[in-house]
C-alpha cells in the first residue's frame, strides 16, 4: 500500500516538473526573439562567437582568420581577448592590459617602447578616465592604445600596421597606407609625411651599421675559425635586437627606443665587433 502511494506521488511530482519545464520553454520562445544577443551570464567558447559573427559580419571573422593571432600556437581566439562572458566583451578587449599580458609584459621592448612614447604616457595618466564602452572608431580617447592603432576600424587582422625589415617594397607601401589611415584620425597629412621620412632615414642609418658589422664578420671568416669568431657573432645577434628597437622606436614614436635603446646601442655593438675582430688581428701578428 505504501509503495503504491509513493509511486503515485513520484508520478505526480514528475508530471508537474515536466509541465513546468514545458511552460518555461514556451514562455522563453514567446518572449525571446531568435536573433537575441547571448545572455550577459552565458559562458562562451570561441567557436560560438565565430558561428554567430560570421552571419553578422563575415569580414571581421575573415580578418581574424588571416591574422597572426589565428595562426599562432597556441591560437589567440575570441575569448583570449574578449573573455568568456558576453557582457562588456568589447570594452574589455579595448584596454591595453589585454595585449600587454601576451606581448611580454610591461618591460618587453614591444610594450615598453609604446609606454615611453607620448601616446603611452598619456594613456597611463588618463586610462581610468576613458569610457571604454564607447567604440574605438569614435576616436573619443585622447591617446590611442594598442587596439586603436593595430585594430583600426575594427580590423581584426592585427598585422596590417606592423612592419619588419624583410618585407617587399609593395608590402611596406601597404603598411604605410594602413598606418597613415590611423594617424590621420588625429594628425595632419603633412606632419605624418614628415614622421615617415624621418623614420625611413633613421632606419637606413641603423641598416648601415648592420651592414658594416656583417661585412666585417664575413671578411674575417677567411682568416679565423668559428670558435675565434664566436664573440663577434654573439654580439651581432645582440645587434639584431637593438635594430628591432629602432623599428619599435620609429613605429611607436618613442625617443628612448629610437636613441638610447636603439642607435647608440647599435653603435656599441658595432664597436665591440670591431674590437673583437681587431683583437684577433693583433694576436695573429
Amino acid at each position: 500500500m505504501y509503495l503504491r502511494i509513493i509511486k503515485k506521488l513520484a508520478g505526480i511530482l514528475l508530471f508537474y516538473f515536466l509541465l513546468s519545464m514545458l511552460i518555461a520553454n514556451l514562455f522563453a520562445a514567446e518572449t525571446m526573439p531568435s536573433d537575441i544577443s547571448p545572455s550577459d551570464t552565458t559562458i562562451l567558447e570561441s567557436s560560438a562567437c565565430v558561428s554567430c559573427h560570421e552571419k553578422q559580419n563575415s569580414a571581421l571573422v575573415e580578418d581574424w582568420q588571416r591574422s597572426v593571432h589565428a595562426t599562432a600556437d597556441p591560437m589567440v581566439n575570441c575569448v583570449s581577448c574578449h573573455g568568456v562572458l558576453h557582457k562588456n566583451m568589447a570594452a574589455k578587449a579595448r584596454r591595453d592590459e589585454i595585449c600587454i599580458d601576451c606581448h611580454g609584459g610591461k618591460k618587453d621592448p614591444v610594450v615598453h617602447s609604446y609606454s615611453l612614447s607620448k601616446h603611452g604616457t598619456l594613456m597611463q595618466l588618463e586610462k581610468n578616465t576613458y569610457d571604454w564602452t564607447q567604440a574605438l572608431e569614435l576616436a573619443n580617447y585622447r591617446a590611442p592604445g594598442c587596439a586603436y592603432c593595430h585594430m583600426h576600424k575594427n580590423n581584426h587582422d592585427v598585422g596590417t600596421t606592423v612592419r619588419h625589415d624583410l618585407m617587399s617594397s609593395l608590402e611596406v607601401e601597404d603598411i604605410h597606407d594602413n598606418t597613415r589611415a590611423v594617424c590621420q584620425d588625429c594628425h595632419s597629412p603633412r606632419y605624418i609625411t614628415r614622421l615617415f621620412e624621418n623614420g625611413e632615414a633613421m632606419l637606413e642609418i641603423a641598416r648601415k651599421k648592420i651592414r658594416e658589422a656583417s661585412s666585417l664578420i664575413e671578411q674575417s671568416e677567411k682568416l679565423y675559425s668559428e670558435a675565434e669568431l664566436e664573440p663577434a657573432r654573439k654580439q651581432f645577434e645582440q645587434m639584431q635586437h637593438h635594430f628591432k628597437n629602432v623599428h619599435l622606436g620609429v613605429g611607436h614614436q618613442s625617443p628612448d627606443y629610437q636613441w638610447w635603446h636603439g642607435q647608440p646601442a647599435l653603435d656599441g655593438d658595432l664597436l665591440r665587433i670591431k674590437d673583437s675582430i681587431g683583437e684577433l688581428h693583433r694576436l695573429k701578428k
